[in-house]
C-alpha cells in the first residue's frame, strides 16, 4: 500500500512537470503602423483562454502562451483588432496596428470651411460631436464642456461665476510669459479669447468674460481640434498653441426643419473646507462675542452676548458655511429653423439662457439671435454671410481671491455664528444711510460680512 502511494505521488509530480513544460513566455512590442511609435494599453490575449496582458508605456509586453502554434489577439480602442499566429520558436515580436477604418474615413474641417479626410492630414486632429456639448452642457462657458473630451487638453474653469472666461491648453505650455491659450476659430474667423480681470495675485479681481463664453452650443455643426504645431501653417503664428475650429450650422436644401432644445441643469458647491466645531469665538480658550477667531472656549450651549449685542447661545453651527451657497440653476431654451433651395439656404436661431450662480445674487441673462445665409451662385463662386446678435447681462460678478471676496469671507466665519445672525448685515445710521453691522473677522481690513458683500457691494 505504501509503495502504491509513492508511485501515485511520483506520477502527479511528473504530470505537473509535463503541464509546466507546455507553457512558454513570449515578448514583443506593439507599434503604430503609421509612425512606429509604441502603443500603451493595448490588450494581448491568448485566443480561447482568459489569459491577457496590457502593453506598457513603450508598447512592450510579455505573456505566457502554450507551446507550439498559438493564436493571440491584439486589440485597442481606435485601432483595428487583429489575430496573430505565433509559432513554437518565435519571440521578440513586433506587432504593427492599423487605425480603425471608421476613424480613417472621418471628415474634419480645417481652414476656411475646407473639409479633409483626417487620414490625409500630416498633423494630429480630433473631432468632438456637437451632441457632447449640448446633452449635458456647462452653463458658464463652452470650453468647460470640452473637459475630458479632448486628448491632452487641460481646461481651467473660470472662478467668476456664470459667463466667466476659461482657459484651454493643448499639449502643454509653450511660453512662460505670453498666453498659452489655444486659438479659437468660428467659421474661418479667429475670435479674441482673452479674459479681462484674471487674478494676478492672491488678492484677486472681478473676472470678466471671454469670446468662447458667447458661443452658442446649439448653433454648432462641428468641432475640430488641431493639436499639432503644423496646424499653425493654416492660421499663422497665433495658432502655435493649437486651434479649435468651430463650424456653425447652415440652412438645409429643399426642406424645412425646426429644432427645439429645452434644458435645465442644477449645480451646488463642491468640496467645501472641513472645519472644527468644538471651539467658538475667542482666543486662548476664552470666549469673546466680538472676536473673529475660533480659538475660544468649548461650545457647550452656554449663554453669552453676541456681536449684535443680543443674548445668544454658544453652540456649534456646522452648516453656517454651506448655508451661504445656493443651488445654481441653468435654463436653456433654443429654437432653430433651417431651410432653403438648391441655390440659397438660410438658418435662423434664437437662444435664451438664464443662469443663477451658486453665490446668491449672481445671475446671467443672455439672448442670442443667429442668422446665416448661404448661396451657391455658380460652380466656382459662393457667398456665405452670418450675423450674430448677443445681448448679455451679468449681475453681481463675485470677486475672486482674498480681498473682500464673498467666498473667502464666509470661510472666515466663526464656528458659533448662526446664519440668522450673519444675515443681519446692516443698520441705518442717524441720517438714514445703510451701514454695515460690525462683524467679527480675523482681519477687518480685508474680510467683511459676506452677506453685506453680496447685497451691498
Amino acid at each position: 500500500m505504501a509503495k502504491a502511494k509513492g508511485l501515485l505521488c511520483i506520477s502527479f509530480l511528473l504530470w505537473g512537470t509535463f503541464l509546466f513544460a507546455q507553457n512558454r513566455s513570449i515578448s514583443g512590442k506593439v507599434v503604430s503602423s503609421k509612425d512606429n511609435a509604441g502603443l500603451a494599453g493595448v490588450t494581448i490575449s491568448v485566443k480561447g483562454t482568459t489569459t491577457a496582458v496590457s502593453t506598457s508605456a513603450d508598447g512592450s509586453f510579455t505573456i505566457s502562451v502554450p507551446s507550439g502554434k498559438t493564436t493571440i489577439t491584439i486589440s485597442s480602442v481606435g485601432f483595428a483588432a487583429k489575430d496573430m499566429v505565433v509559432q513554437g520558436g518565435e519571440n521578440n515580436l513586433v506587432i504593427r496596428m492599423d487605425l480603425d477604418s471608421q476613424e480613417l474615413g472621418e471628415v474634419v474641417v480645417t481652414a476656411l470651411g475646407i473639409q479633409r479626410q483626417s487620414k490625409t492630414l500630416v498633423y494630429a486632429t480630433q473631432s468632438v460631436k456637437p451632441s457632447e456639448l449640448t446633452e449635458v452642457r456647462d452653463p458658464n462657458n463652452l470650453l468647460n464642456s470640452l473637459q475630458g473630451k479632448v486628448a491632452n487638453a487641460v481646461v481651467t474653469q473660470g472662478s467668476g461665476g456664470p459667463g466667466s472666461g476659461a482657459r484651454i491648453i493643448l499639449r502643454g505650455n509653450r511660453s512662460i510669459q505670453g498666453s498659452n491659450n489655444a486659438l479659437i476659430v468660428v467659421d474661418g474667423v479667429p475670435i479674441t479669447n482673452g479674459t479681462n480681470g484674471t487674478a494676478g495675485s492672491d488678492f484677486g479681481l472681478v473676472q470678466g468674460s471671454d469670446g468662447a463664453s458667447n458661443i452658442n452650443p446649439d448653433d454648432i455643426e462641428s468641432v475640430t481640434v488641431l493639436r499639432g504645431a503644423s496646424a499653425a501653417a493654416l492660421y499663422g503664428s497665433q495658432a502655435g498653441n493649437g486651434v479649435i475650429v468651430i463650424t456653425t450650422k447652415k440652412g438645409a436644401k429643399d426642406r424645412v426643419s425646426v429644432l427645439l432644445n429645452l434644458g435645465a441643469a442644477m449645480e451646488s458647491a463642491y468640496s467645501l473646507p472641513q472645519v472644527q466645531n468644538t471651539y467658538g469665538q475667542g482666543n486662548g480658550g476664552v470666549l469673546s462675542g466680538t472676536s473673529g477667531e475660533s480659538w475660544g472656549a468649548k461650545m457647550t450651549g452656554q449663554s453669552f452676548t453676541n456681536f449684535l449685542g443680543q443674548p445668544s447661545t454658544y453652540s456649534p453651527q456646522p452648516d453656517n458655511i454651506k448655508d451661504f451657497f445656493r443651488t445654481g440653476t441653468s435654463l436653456n431654451n433654443s429654437i432653430g429653423i433651417s431651410g432653403g433651395t438648391e441655390k440659397v439656404q438660410t438658418y435662423l436661431s434664437y437662444t435664451n439662457n438664464y443662469i443663477e450662480g451658486i453665490i446668491p445674487k449672481n445671475n446671467l441673462l443672455r439672448n442670442t439671435v443667429n442668422l446665416r445665409v448661404s448661396s451657391q451662385i455658380s460652380s466656382r463662386f459662393s457667398v456665405d454671410g452670418k450675423i450674430t446678435y448677443i445681448n448679455q447681462k451679468i449681475k453681481n460678478r463675485p470677486r475672486t481671491g482674498e480681498e473682500n471676496a464673498p467666498t473667502i469671507d464666509i470661510y472666515q466665519i466663526a464656528r458659533n455664528i448662526p446664519t440668522s445672525d450673519a444675515k443681519q448685515f446692516e443698520t441705518t445710521n442717524n441720517i438714514g444711510i445703510p451701514t454695515p453691522t460690525p462683524f467679527p473677522t480675523t482681519l477687518s481690513s480685508i474680510y467683511q460680512n459676506p452677506y453685506w458683500v453680496i447685497n451691498r457691494t
